[in-house]
């Protein structure tokens, strides 16, 4: 017995060994529950990838809201899965989490794409501005950083 337990107290940084538990059942609905928000999930990200494949703007914040709950959700239905943790239920989630995993990365590549399009366009707009607030004959831009037209 250690000393912690001889004492009675609770150590918080000891972590005790995940406990697998053996009820068929309760496994199937923590695997559902867990199906359930991965596909939840997927249909977000490809809501937001369809809408940036067809040049629209989606509502971010709501797209936003609604991963940061499916994130949420995932945490928690994990969790759950974990305590029934064997070879077919790693299966099971290494399958649901790859599919996730190859949405996330072509909605990342077009978030990308859209950003920098974006950071291009406002770049744009600003040489625009400078250009129309100058005759052309006097650019405070460059008279400051000590250059002359």
């Amino acid at each position: 017995m250690s000393l912690a337990e001889q004492s009675g107290e609770q150590n918080p940084a000891v972590v005790p060994a995940k406990v697998h538990i053996d009820d068929p059942a309760a496994r199937d609905v923590a695997l559902a529950r867990f199906a359930a928000v991965v596909n939840s999930l997927e249909e977000v990200v490809d809501y937001e990838t369809d809408a940036l494949e067809k040049h629209q703007n989606p509502d971010y914040n709501d797209i936003n809201a609604r991963k940061a709950r499916g994130l949420r959700d995932l945490n928690q239905s994990m969790a759950d899965v974990a305590r029934y943790f064997d070879n077919v239920v790693e299966s099971k989630v290494e399958t649901l989490l790859g599919g996730l995993k190859k949405k996330l990365e072509r909605n990342s590549e077009l978030l990308k794409i859209h950003l920098e399009a974006v950071t291009e366009l406002s770049q744009m707009m600003q040489e625009a501005a400078r250009e129309q607030e100058t005759d052309g004959t006097y650019d405070p831009f460059t008279v400051n950083s000590g250059q002359y037209k």
